[in-house]
């Protein structure tokens, strides 16, 4: 079922759950695989490191900032993205291409945040740091040259689920707005990482023990009890009302589909402009294969969506 162009991945990364013995040299190995060019060589951009304040009291928050040489706008639209890694592993050095070629084709100020990893770490830490890292970015607009009328949140499969639970908080606390979510293979619901086998999806990369340790380490306890916050676990939450429009990407054989099949039913029975895509054969590793099929028209569909929500087009 694997689609053939996404194949190799299975092989250049045998799949086996993630425990507590493996993290560190998991962590070590996710690192090596990252690209370490220099992305101001690479783009017309501009790169920059911050240590911003926590609004919670804990410890200061490390983002990257990454500008065009050359704006489009005199106040840009904000980019703001976290990272995956199964809310235990991972940095924004990941996304650091893909928001530079942002920046330098859209005119996007794009800004990562290196929130707290678990287990070391449980939530709140998680969604603090976040939160912090945005609302540092909406103060201080006229320093950044920032719209705050254009502020998209994004993330990828953990930082998917943690951007969701933001846009929750962000919807609450009513501080500041944003204005488009955008979500590939997120990591929503604690309760998949206990539910039977799915007989056809969650077979390679990330499993659902691994699923289970990265939600038992970032709760701080045993996956699907009652009470759990719905800024932690946003499939949890009652209504989706008053959430920006959302594009959601998923692959058919990725661990998430259920989940991310009902948080899209769940945005359009409440009201929000929800765009879904679920590409056949697709697992967990196929952003690796940038030109292949299904993750070219992927890449089509979500910056569309991203230009269209943010009034860019």
């Amino acid at each position: 079922m694997v689609d053939q162009e996404i194949i190799r991945a299975i092989d250049l990364f045998p799949t086996s759950d993630l425990t507590e013995s493996t993290l560190m040299e998991s962590r070590e190995n996710s690192a090596k695989m990252l690209p370490q060019t220099d992305i101001a060589q690479q783009f017309p951009v501009t790169f920059e490191e911050r240590a911003v304040p926590s609004y919670f009291g804990g410890p200061d928050i490390r983002i990257e900032i990454i500008k065009p040489r050359e704006p489009k706008y005199n106040q840009m639209p904000l980019y703001y993205s976290i990272h995956g890694g199964g809310m235990v592993m991972g940095s924004p050095v990941g996304d650091r291409q893909g928001n530079a070629a942002l920046a330098a084709q859209h005119g996007f100020c794009c800004v990562s945040v290196y929130y707290r990893l678990a287990p070391e770490h449980t939530q709140p830490s998680q969604l603090q740091d976040c939160y912090s890292g945005l609302k540092w970015c909406i103060e201080h607009a006229g320093e950044l040259a920032i719209d705050t009328q254009k502020v998209a949140v994004a993330g990828s499969s953990a930082g998917a689920g943690l951007a969701a639970g933001l846009a929750l908080y962000i919807r609450d606390q009513k501080e500041f707005d944003i204005h488009h979510l955008r979500l590939r293979s997120p990591m929503l619901d604690d309760r998949t990482s206990i539910s039977p086998e799915h007989p056809y999806a969650g077979e390679f990369v990330w499993t659902k023990g691994s699923n289970y340790f990265g939600w038992k380490s970032v709760l701080g306890h045993e996956p699907g009890q009652e009470g759990t916050s719905e800024y932690y676990v946003p499939a949890r939450a009652k209504s989706l009302a008053g959430l920006p429009p959302t594009y959601i990407s998923i692959g058919s054989i990725d661990l998430f589909i259920d989940e991310a099949l009902m948080f899209a039913k769940q945005l359009a029975f409440d009201g929000v402009l929800v765009e879904l895509h679920v590409f056949p054969g697709y697992h967990h590793l196929a952003p690796m294969f940038p030109n292949a099929h299904f993750s070219l028209e992927g890449a089509k569909s979500s910056e569309y969506a991203l230009l269209k929500a943010l009034d860019l087009l």
